[in-house]
């Protein structure tokens, strides 16, 4: 395994487990989103390890039993694309503004990371999950799954 797939899985094995400081090891200070500018532009500029923090706490919170899976790696350079999903039950508290359902749910996302020197510093990849955008609620027959894309 290289070196930044070995980073990135013991970033993810640490905010899984709920390491708040992770995030600050693993993300540079200078670390930039090519989301923000779409997502929250009052943010560019600004150090936004934060809400990544913010999206891991959600997530574990509103999903206690969830599962953080790794689909797929590709990694060239100095660049490792993922796609990730998260599974769980929304019995938790509220993902963003989405009060807890009860119902499965799926989240899946896909990102483009830049690492340098041992750090994460560049982002590319939709946004995650804020106010819990595209979180779906089962239909009346129960045949679908709430689901999550970013």
């Amino acid at each position: 395994m290289s070196e930044n797939l070995a980073l990135l899985g013991a970033y993810s094995d640490a905010m899984f487990r709920g390491d708040e400081q992770a995030v600050f090891e693993f993300w540079s200070e200078d670390f930039v989103s090519h989301v923000t500018e779409r997502v929250n532009p009052a943010m560019v500029g600004t150090d936004i390890r934060g809400e990544e923090l913010k999206w891991w706490t959600q997530v574990r919170n509103a999903f206690p039993d969830m599962v953080f899976t790794v689909d797929l790696l590709i990694e060239s350079d100095d660049l490792v694309v993922s796609n990730w999903t998260v599974r769980g039950t929304h019995t938790g508290t509220a993902f963003y503004a989405v009060e807890p359902s009860g119902e499965p749910v799926i989240i899946n996302g896909t990102a483009i990371l830049r690492i340098r020197d041992g750090k994460v510093v560049e982002h590319w990849g939709g946004p995650h999950c804020q106010d819990g955008l595209g979180l779906r609620p089962r239909t009346p027959d129960h045949s679908d799954r709430s689901e999550l894309r970013t």
